[in-house]
Formats: structure tokens, C-alpha cells, sequence
């Protein structure tokens, strides 16, 4: 099979392991468990990545060898010590997975699949970040963030900001303190079933003493659904000021750039701000676009000409690429545009989810 490539698109609920030959062509692969180094620690990360080198082999009918090079998208690997240590650990114990290990953090993976020179990556599940993500001539990974930083110091645009925003508004409705410019009808009705409440009291335990970040963030898919069926505006409202988020993000990340590096930033091809968007939270675009294309039109110096996609391949291909640059990839065909502004303008959209 000549020289194999690994990669391995980490997550908090399961992670993807790819192996590749020098030609870009996927040989095997395999599913694992959790790889966030956060969550389960370095040493059962790393074993899960043993085991799924060892299933990715199996599931071809091949004894597990060597690879080349291996690189890691993985949570929480942005620190230098955590890189050495991960580094440090693969020569001693699991010298046999691979020659050269590259660590990277997890927007890296999903990036490089994306795109061949960096870009940015736009995640909104549970919570939200934006990370732009570049890479030196000498094969040197380096990140620019905007949020990201859990809810309560900011989460703006995921799953949890816009539940939190409905409930918040038909709180402050019902309280005479900031009348809402739509009706709450529909907002509050959908909050009673959801939760399974009749008045304002019964909910606090949801978010004090039983508090599920998740639980009230899942409140969103159904807030897409009334939006949708019935077009209420103001659950619309609460998805254009997800848009919002996401546009504020990609301009400070870029602005971050320019405040750190003493340049502007420009989009490798023909000076495209180009995104890959990860999170069920995009299933939605059809109700957040609007938003989004608004808050460009208030900054386009910042923002002259972007575009956002979705993956249609694993980040765990990005990730082996990492290992070797000189893996060809199709990019093309491991994305899907969603969204392209220019100037202010929609030149292409989506009507319905991406």
C-alpha cells in the first residue's frame, strides 16, 4: 500500500481515525471514543487513538503497522505543554502508531479539510467560537480566536444564547420590564411544553438547582420548527440575532488578527473570508441568513467578501494532511457552499437548512 497517513477528527462523544496514502485516498478507517483531553484526560485519549489506528487496520483486513505520520485534531491541545506531553507519551508508549505526530487543536482538522491554506472555522452547537486558523511556510499552525469562552462569559449564536434569549424575552415581557417588540405568545407556549411548566416560577430549577446546559439548549431545535411552521417572529428574531453573532465573530477574528500580527488578513483565495460552519445549530441557516447578511452590511470594510461552507468529508482528512502537506485533497468535493456575500450582497444562499 506504500507510505499511510493517519488522522484523527477528535470529539467529546466520539472521534473519526482516517488512514490515507500519498495520493489522498482514503485506505481505512474507524470510530472511537471520546478524545477530549478535558473531559477523559491525555493518557485515555491516547489510548482510544491506539485502538482506533488498530480498528481503521482491522476493518480492511491488514496488520496494524507503522504510519508515516499521524496527525491529531484534538480538544484542548492549543498549550505547548499539553503538545509535549502528547508528543512525549506517543514515543514511549505507542511508538509503533507512527512515526511523526503532529497535535493540533480540533478546529484544525474540519479546516484543513476544508480548505488547502487555512481559513476559519465557525462552530455553534451547545455553545459557539470562531477560530481562525492559518499556517507558515514552514508548516507552522497558528490560531486567532472570538468567544468560545462557555456561557457565561459568552456563547453568543449556540444552541443555549438563543433558547436563553427566547426565555429571557417573554421573561422580561411578562415582567413589564422590556416589552418585546413581537408577541409572546407562541415563545411562551412552546416554553411551557417544553419544560413542562405553567408559570415562571417552575422553570428556575432548570436553571439553578437541575441546571442542564444541553437541556435548554435543545429548546432551539423546536423553536426552528414553530419558526418555520408558523413563521412567529419572535422566535425568528432570536435565529437573525444568531446571525448576527456569527458575523460579529468572523469580523473580530479577523480584527484580532490584524490587533496581533500588525497585518490585515487576507483570504488565500482571492482574499475570501472563508468559514466552515460545524454545529447542528447551521441546519437552521434558512432562519439565520438574514441576520447574518445584516450585520456584514454594517461592516463591509471588515468584511467584503465571505463565504461559508459545510463539511461533506470527516475533519480526520484534514487532519492527516497536517502530517504531510503533500497530500492532495480534493477540497471541492469535501464541502458544500451555504452562503456568499460580496459587498453586502447575497450572490448565493440556501432556503432551507444549509
Amino acid at each position: 500500500m506504500g507510505k499511510l497517513y493517519g488522522g484523527v477528527d477528535g470529539g467529546g462523544s466520539g472521534s473519526r481515525f482516517s488512514i490515507l496514502d500519498n495520493e489522498g485516498r482514503v485506505v481505512a478507517k474507524s470510530e472511537g471514543e471520546c478524545t477530549n483531553q478535558w473531559l477523559v484526560g491525555i493518557d485515555k485519549v491516547l489510548d482510544s487513538v491506539e485502538g482506533m489506528w488498530r480498528k481503521a487496520f482491522q476493518s480492511i483486513n491488514q496488520t496494524p503497522t507503522q504510519l508515516e505520520g499521524l496527525g491529531l485534531s484534538l480538544s484542548g491541545v492549543e498549550a505547548a505543554h499539553v503538545k509535549q506531553e502528547i508528543l512525549e507519551k506517543m514515543a514511549t508508549k505507542y511508538p509503533h502508531v507512527a512515526k511523526r505526530v503532529v497535535p493540533v487543536n480540533d478546529s484544525c482538522g474540519a479546516v484543513f479539510t476544508a480548505f488547502k491554506n487555512g481559513g476559519v472555522v465557525l462552530i455553534a452547537g451547545t455553545g459557539s467560537n470562531c477560530q481562525l486558523v492559518s499556517q507558515s511556510s514552514n508548516g507552522d499552525i497558528s490560531l486567532v480566536g472570538c468567544g468560545g469562552w462557555g456561557h457565561l462569559l459568552g456563547d453568543e449564536g449556540g444552541a443555549y444564547s438563543i433558547a436563553h434569549r427566547m426565555v429571557k424575552t417573554v421573561f422580561d415581557d411578562m415582567d413589564c420590564l422590556l416589552p418585546s417588540q413581537h408577541c409572546i405568545k407562541e415563545a411562551q407556549a412552546l416554553m411551557w411544553r417544553y419544560f413542562g411548566i405553567s408559570n415562571q416560577m417552575d422553570i428556575l430549577r432548570y436553571y439553578y438547582t437541575d441546571f442542564d446546559k444541553s437541556h435548554i439548549a435543545g429548546l432551539t431545535k423546536h423553536m426552528a420548527e414553530i419558526a418555520r411552521e408558523k413563521g412567529d417572529p419572535l422566535i425568528k428574531s432570536c435565529f437573525a440575532w444568531a446571525g448576527w453573532q456569527y458575523a460579529k465573530q468572523l469580523a473580530g477574528v479577523t480584527l484580532r488578527y490584524r490587533k496581533e500580527r500588525g497585518v490585515e488578513y487576507v483570504g488565500p483565495d482571492n482574499g475570501y473570508i472563508d468559514a466552515v460552519c460545524m454545529g447542528r445549530v447551521f441546519d437552521s441557516w434558512d432562519l439565520i441568513q438574514s441576520g447574518f447578511v445584516e450585520q456584514i452590511k454594517k461592516s463591509p470594510k471588515t468584511l467584503p467578501k465571505v463565504r461559508l461552507f459545510k463539511l461533506t468529508g470527516s475533519g480526520a482528512l484534514g487532519a492527516a494532511r497536517l502530517s504531510n502537506p503533500d497530500i492532495p485533497l480534493d477540497h471541492a468535493s469535501l464541502t458544500e457552499l451555504i452562503c456568499e456575500v460580496v459587498d453586502g450582497n447575497i450572490v448565493a444562499g440556501a432556503k432551507n437548512g444549509y
